[in-house]
Formats: C-alpha cells, structure tokens, sequence
C-alpha cells in the first residue's frame, strides 16, 4: 500500500484533467463533452433528478460566454497566465449567474491542478458546489468526485470520505472503481473494517456486469483482512490470487500462510507448485522447500531438488549446503549418494567433524578401511564436538580388522581424552571395548598356542 498515494495522483490527473470543461460541453468547447461522459462513467443519476436540475439552471450569455472561449483559446496555447487573467477578469464582472460563476471557477480549478498547486484547485471547485443547486448535477457530480481525489492526494481522507459520500447520495448507479475508491480512503484512516463492504460491493457489481474483478481489487481487500488478523479470510483470498493471478509472491505467501495456521501439507503443496512452475529462482526459496520436504519425512524429493539446484548454481555448492544434501540422502537411506556430498563438504570444511561423519558411515558399510582414514583425518582436523568419540569408531574398525594392539592403543587414547572431557559416555563405551578387545586377544592367543606344534 505504500504507493496507493502516487496511484492515485495518477488517476487524479486523468480524471480532473478531462472534467474541468464539463460545463462547457453544451457549447462544443475543446475536451469538455468528454468530460460530461467521464463524470457519467462513474455513475448513473435518474432522469427525474437530472430533469429537476435542467429546470434551474440558467442559461449562459454571450459575453460569459466569450470569457471562457477566450480562456480556453489560452489554454489551448498552454498559456495559462493569460487564461487565468481573463478568468479573473471575468470574475470581476458583475451580474455573473450561477451556472456562469461555476463555469469560470471550474475552469480555474482545472489551472490549478494542471500546475500542481492543489490547495488552489481544491478552492476553486468548493466555490463551484456554493452554486449549487443552480448547475448542471454532471457538473457538480464530477466536481465533488474530484474533490475527493483531491483529499485523498492531500492525505485529507476524512474530507475524502465525505465529498465521497455526497457524491453516493445523488448517483443511482455508482461505478465499481468508486466503491473501491472510497474502501482506499478508509484504508488510509486505518478503518480496516470500513474497508471489506465497499470493496466486496465492487467486485459484486463487476461480476453482475460480466467485468473483471481487478487484482488491485483483491489485494486492497487482503491488506484489510490482513490487518484485522482475519487469516482464514487472507487465505482464500490468496488462494484466488494464486489461481487468477499466479506469480512468486503469491506462491510463496501463500505457503507461508498455510505455515502459520500450521496446514503443513498445504504449506508444502504451495511452495512445491510455485517451484514446478520454475518461479523459485533464489538459494532461501529452494533451502525453504528442501527443509520442509525433509520436515515432512519426504527426504528423497529434498535431496533430489537441491542437489539439481546446487548443478545449476541457484543454490551454492558451500560447506554448509552441500552438508544439507548429504544428511537429506542419508535421511533418504541412500548413503552411496551421501558419502561423495559429504566428501565435498569435508574438504571444504575447517574441522573434523564431517570426516568424523564420514568414518561412521564407512563403518556401517563394514568399509573400514575408509573409516580409519576419514577418522584420521578429524582427528587431524579437530574441532569435534565430543574427540573421544573418533577414536571410539577408530578402534572399533580396527578390531575388525584384527588389528588388536593397534584397537587397544586407540581406545587408550580415546580413554585419555574422555577422562580430560569428564565425558562419562564415553569413558564407558572406550573401557568396555577396550576390555572386550583385550579378552578377544587373549582368546586368539590361546586358540593359536593350542593349534600349534605339539
């Protein structure tokens, strides 16, 4: 909502722009019949109420008449210091009916504006509403919407509201932009809950009419919602959004949402279909998705997703990434695919502890060999979290190898280590398998001595 204000100066100038010679129009006057049809566009007023008006107004002279052709003929010029010195001249004149009054400060409202000075325009149309009711209800129509815009560009939404509200009691048919208009207004004064009725009119009558419901429509009626912390109300209108207007932002606020009112699969089904549609192009986005398809116990689709994403460089291949990848194959059961992500990020590593990872796995996989070296390696490194552990693992692949005085020596160290930590586990786990290799030897050694010569 941040650039509602310039949005509707936009529309301001457009609008006022066209209607300042809406009372000009009967006499062929420039842009001036295009002004009466814009004053229509945004409503229609019954036939009686426009024949009760016709009946008051005067009729235009000749010499008033030659005032404002003289001024226009300057502004067609882009003279507008001369067109407002004959305006004021004209002002000056004596005998000025109404309907000839509001001519010549409709057309110094339009001067105004067209040099930005807004508190003047705003002046000049209030001085044409002192005429009424003896002038034409177009004009007056479109001269109390513009003041409404005028407001609103002015940050006055009050005045806003109100010049709107008198504009609503005299139109039959108001258009759609204007109910949305005025829910802009009350959105500005924070009345959120001012905001949902004329906004929702809006879109009712445009379906009726077979238009479009406008995005802008949309997103103004989620800002208010969003503020009244409606969020089942938010989510459907996002869920619309998504549907009618698909883009990133709205994906991803949308799995967000979902998140929020803790809808995982949703938040999940969100997030995967805005990445289907190649719309995820930044790191955060692809490591949300990956986190939430490991969180939803679907690791393989996780692994698979970043690992393309780190191939094509939106994801970057660091230590901590490529980490990722490897526990999302680990998680997946996969550990042949794990093994090599967790060699990369090892070597991009400044301590021990991936290789420490790496000499478990090679454990599971009775490949112990490999296990030594990695363990090797983050001992070498170091900065594991728990030390003692390593030579746990160590030791315990050595045995395997038979290497009995090599396991004994390693669980001596690891035992050192535990003991320096005061980490009770691990004293523990290092004591009874250095025992257990101990008895084990002794057993090889006595089952060697009775196989051997008599």
């Amino acid at each position: 909502m941040q650039t509602l204000v310039a949005m509707m100066q936009r529309f301001v100038s457009r609008l006022v722009a066209v209607g300042a010679m809406a009372l000009l129009a009967a006499f062929g006057f420039g842009s001036g019949s295009f002004g009466i049809e814009q004053a229509h566009a945004q409503g229609e007023v019954s036939e009686a109420a426009e024949e009760r008006r016709t009946q008051r107004v005067p009729a235009m002279r000749e010499q008033a008449f030659n005032r404002l052709s003289e001024a226009q003929e300057a502004l067609d010029e882009e003279d507008t210091r001369r067109a407002l010195e004959v305006l004021q001249r004209m002002e000056g004149q004596r005998g000025l009916n109404a309907y000839e009054a509001a001519s010549m400060w409709n057309m110094r409202a339009y001067i105004h504006f067209s040099q930005d000075n807004y508190p003047e325009a705003i002046r000049s149309y209030e001085m044409v509403l002192s005429f009424s009711p003896e002038v034409p209800l177009a004009l007056e129509l479109g001269t109390m919407y513009a003041l409404g815009q005028l407001y609103f560009v002015q940050e006055d939404y009050r005045r806003a509201i109100e010049y709107l509200n008198r504009w609503f009691d005299l139109v039959e048919t108001p258009s759609a932009q204007a109910y949305v208009f005025l829910a802009q207004a009350h959105y500005q004064l924070n009345d959120f809950r001012e905001v949902i009725p004329p906004v929702r009119r809006a879109m009712e009558m445009a379906r009726e009419r077979g238009d479009e419901v406008r995005e802008n429509w949309w997103l103004l009626k989620r800002a208010a919602y969003y503020e009244l912390e409606d969020w089942d109300s938010v989510i459907e209108i996002m869920e619309v959004l998504v549907r009618d207007f698909p883009s990133k932002e709205y994906w991803v606020q949308l799995s967000g949402l979902y998140g929020q009112q803790e809808r995982s699969r949703e938040q999940i089904g969100a997030i995967w279909a805005a990445y289907i549609q190649g719309l995820l192009d930044e790191e955060r986005e692809i490591l949300n998705l990956t986190g939430l398809l490991q969180q939803a116990e679907a690791p393989y689709w996780a692994a698979r997703i970043l690992e393309r994403e780190i191939e094509n460089g939106t994801v970057e291949a660091n230590r901590r990434n490529l980490q990722g990848l490897a526990q999302a194959w680990q998680m997946a059961q996969n550990v042949g695919e794990a093994i090599p992500v967790y060699h990369r990020a090892a070597e991009l590593s400044d301590d021990g502890e991936l290789h420490y990872r790496l000499a478990q796995l090679y454990l599971d996989r009775d490949d112990c060999e490999s296990s030594i070296r990695a363990a090797d390696r983050a001992i070498a490194r170091g900065g594991v979290d728990r030390p003692a552990q390593i030579y746990l693992v160590k030791g315990m692949c050595q045995f395997n190898l038979n290497q009995f005085d090599a396991a004994l020596a390693t669980f001596g160290e690891g035992l050192r280590i535990a003991r320096r930590d005061r980490v009770e586990q691990d004293i523990n786990a290092l004591s009874s398998w250095r025992t257990h290799v101990e008895r084990e030897k002794q057993r090889q050694e006595q089952l060697a001595r009775a196989s051997g010569p008599a």
